[in-house]
């Protein structure tokens, strides 16, 4: 089956050889073929600029969508996020591709680099973050969408800290964690 994941660095494997990253490590270990539209930095807002082009061009049966850590980042409040994740999730389903939507995993803001430091509001990014992750669990059980949650064991406080790069992107054995859960969450290949 064709899956496209859509999101940002995330997904695209910032800081891996793409071969290490979740979604080649997850398309191996299936059979599925997945697609890697990640964009290191982009927003949701950027994602739904580039749906039609990156995902409905290439005539995928779904979607994993997971963004908004840069909405969070970058703007401070989950609304726009909020609003374009749904855009994503209903113009996918309205094109006849199923939506799954990914929960980001935590991150850890005292391992930022210190270049970053002044980019964000990093006292509030860890409750912003799962006050997001907590509305796209809702958001998808209100719309039977299957979710990836990516804050797997692993990755969570207080150990999870030592597979990331820079408290905000997944290591090499981050991005193992990771595609174990989107392994255990994509439906089977059909023989």
């Amino acid at each position: 089956m064709k899956i496209v994941c859509l999101g940002d660095s995330l997904t695209y494997g910032y800081g891996v050889p793409q071969k290490d990253g979740w979604v080649s490590l997850a398309a191996q270990a299936t059979g599925h073929t997945l697609v890697n539209m990640g964009v290191s930095g982009d927003t949701t807002g950027g994602m739904l600029a580039r749906f039609a082009r990156d995902v409905l061009a290439q005539r995928p049966r779904r979607v994993l969508l997971m963004g908004g850590v840069n909405d969070l980042l970058f703007g401070g409040s989950d609304a726009p996020a909020r609003a374009n994740l749904a855009a994503l999730a209903h113009q996918a389903a309205a094109a006849g591709v199923r939506p799954m939507i990914g929960l980001p995993p935590p991150v850890y803001p005292d391992a930022v680099p210190p270049a970053w430091r002044t980019l964000a509001r990093w006292d509030t990014m860890v409750p912003a973050l799962d006050a997001y992750r907590a509305w796209l669990t809702d958001f998808a059980r209100a719309f039977g969408l299957p979710t990836v949650d990516f804050a797997v064991p692993g990755l969570l406080p207080p150990e999870g800290a030592g597979h990331y790069l820079d408290g905000l992107h997944p290591d090499a054995q981050g991005h193992r964690l990771m595609a174990q859960a989107a392994i255990a969450a994509l439906p089977p290949l059909r023989a």
